[in-house]
């Protein structure tokens, strides 16, 4: 089989892996290294890495060493392989210097998921090498596909961060995975043939994450923005006209269906409108990234907007620092907690009765978003503690239990739970020491800089790779 149709087809297998990992930390929570989620992840990304290097060595034998050097896309298996092995080290590091970190933006983590898009172009662009065809249609579904990852939670609705930041990222990834696909694949409806194959990936993870158990990822509906991007370009083929057409598209495809779609990160009323003009100013500064000036002058008041929308869009990657409303990171294990809690709407009623307590006092602790709401838990005297917390939105909502006894120490334990809903839950889960919160100082700051400025520098990389040759045939 050609390596490079193999490569592909197992780095959709990685991005599934994805979200069954996600699924697993939001219904459990922590997991080991060898989890099965993370294996398949590993073992996928191995095959990715080894069908590209298979495709590269044959591609070495036929130029020759002296042309293989000179040769650009020969440098972007190196490049996608380097930075993902620098990202699971880094990943490590971060986390022994500076405690653990379940920010899915986070400087390492966005690394990996920058890397593997990488990866994803450079396979995209080998296919289209090696004469194009029908694995053109797979190479690019793996590159929309991974352009959807940074928004992975948002699809899950585990957002860590406000709803009003979904759709922007979720367009600006599309707007840069549409430039590179139509650099690379001349057919005329090339961006819906990615679309359908992330379609059809998507509506085969659901049901498998439904048998495991698990909580299921929304099928996002990029087709609808595919067939848009792919009908205005045979009216208007300056890329120009993508920082237009995808963020109104993506608006208007999400917003209806997120609230009837199961697990989706609802966007609310009175956050569309700047959900939108920052969605509008993040795609215009990806085309501005890949494709450069437009050949009119641009006058000074779009250039000062697009500068300023830079600085918005900044603001959630310098957030980007801390959460405790998903994959909550336990630390040690110090026993079991049962839980019985009810959801009726907003409220949320919970008993939890915790072994070995010596606890002194206890606090309920709802988190979603950014969001905590607080409130008692009063002791009953057999040792379980009960009280109620009323949140302020629908949707997955980790609700915490914090027990301290005389000497400062703390224990807890957690439960996801649907607000929203009449759901009624009845289980034992971990309860445990929580990990030290993250250490500020000089050398995070430093760390984050530099593995952002990393992330920042191979994505411009990426956005810009193929332009020459592109330019070039069209000329």
């Amino acid at each position: 089989m050609n390596p490079l149709i193999t490569a592909a087809a197992s780095g959709l297998l990685a991005l599934f892996s994805m979200y069954w990992d996600d699924s697993l930390h939001t219904d459990v929570g922590r997991d080991t290294f060898w989890s099965a989620p993370h294996m398949l992840l590993y073992g996928s990304l191995g095959v990715t890495l080894a069908g590209t290097a298979w495709w590269a060595l044959g591609r070495i034998r036929r130029q020759g060493l002296r042309a293989a050097a000179a040769d650009p896309l020969l440098r972007w298996p190196i490049v996608s392989a380097a930075s993902i092995g620098i990202s699971a080290p880094a990943d490590a590091a971060w986390h022994t210097a500076f405690g653990r970190d379940a920010v899915l933006w986070s400087p390492p983590h966005l690394l990996a998921i920058i890397a593997t898009f990488a990866l994803a172009i450079t396979l995209l662009r080998a296919i289209a090498e090696e004469g194009g065809g029908w694995p053109m249609v797979l190479g690019g579904g793996l590159v929309l596909a991974a352009s959807l990852a940074p928004v992975m939670e948002y699809e899950s609705d585990v957002p860590q961060y406000s709803a009003v930041w979904f759709l922007p990222v979720a367009g600006a990834g599309i707007t840069l995975a549409v430039v590179l696909i139509r650099r690379f694949d001349p057919h005329p409806w090339a961006v819906t043939r990615a679309a359908v194959v992330v379609t059809a990936v998507r509506l085969a993870v659901i049901p498998v994450l439904a048998a495991l158990g698990h909580s299921t990822p929304i099928v996002p509906p990029v087709l609808i923005v595919a067939l848009a991007a792919d009908l205005v370009r045979r009216w208007r083929t300056s890329p120009w006209w993508l920082a237009l057409t995808v963020p109104l598209a993506v608006h208007a495809a999400y917003l209806p269906l997120l609230p009837v779609l199961p697990h989706g990160t609802t966007v609310a009323a009175d956050q569309i409108v700047p959900s939108l003009l920052v969605a509008l100013g993040g795609s215009a500064l990806v085309v501005l990234a890949a494709e450069g000036l437009p050949r009119t002058r641009l006058p000074l008041i779009r250039t000062a907007g697009l500068a300023l929308a830079a600085l918005t869009l900044a603001l959630p990657l310098l957030s980007a620092g801390r959460a405790a409303a998903h994959d909550p990171g336990q630390g040690t294990e110090a026993g079991e907690a049962h839980w019985r809690a009810t959801v009726n709407g907003s409220r949320i009623a919970v008993t939890v009765a915790p072994e070995s307590n010596t606890s002194s006092r206890a606090a309920l602790v709802a988190r979603r978003a950014g969001q905590k709401v607080t409130a008692p838990l009063a002791s009953s005297g057999d040792g379980a503690y009960r009280g109620s917390i009323t949140v302020p939105e629908s949707g997955r909502w980790f609700v915490y239990a914090d027990f301290h006894d005389a000497g400062m120490s703390t224990t807890e334990t957690w439960i996801p739970v649907e607000a929203g809903s009449s759901q009624r839950i009845h289980e034992a889960r971990p309860l445990y020491v929580p990990p030290a919160p993250q250490k500020d100082g000089a050398g995070r700051t430093a760390a984050t800089v530099v593995l952002y400025g990393l992330a920042a520098a191979i994505l411009l990389a990426v956005a810009r790779s193929g332009r020459r040759a592109s330019l070039s045939a069209a000329a």
